[in-house]
């Protein structure tokens, strides 16, 4: 439908365009007119054929330029249990009985890593 449309128009404005070179003299407001017209059709056009990027293709074109680790991906998301277990053998509050400075630290760090039992990404 546009095309034959503009097709239309194009003839259209070429048939006035003779008829005025033929008829009447040469009058520049008549010319400016038609690259106007040229000019619309011409933006017109190229909004028509441009691909417009939506926000999901640029999220990917970000993710893609970022690097990534699979590496520790893999480690946090498939050994995390083992580490926690090895963490809190460790760090347990109950292996510094008689030292109430270490048992305190001990006691504060094993709060956190029990917090963060679930936690797989990495900060």
């Amino acid at each position: 439908m546009n095309d034959t449309l503009i097709q239309d128009s194009i003839s259209t404005a070429f048939q006035v365009v003779t008829k005025i070179t033929e008829s009447e003299p040469i009058n520049c407001w008549k010319w400016f007119a038609l690259a106007e017209f040229v000019l619309i059709i011409f933006l017109i056009l190229k909004r028509n054929f441009t691909t417009k990027v939506t926000a999901r293709q640029r999220f990917k074109e970000e993710a893609l330029k970022q690097d990534i680790d699979f590496n520790n991906i893999i480690k946090s998301s498939f050994h995390s249990t083992q580490l926690y277990d090895e963490l809190k053998v460790k760090c347990h509050p109950d292996l510094f009985p008689t030292d109430k400075e270490k048992n305190t630290i001990a006691e504060n760090i094993f709060q956190e890593i029990t917090k963060n039992k679930n936690n797989k990404r990495k900060n």
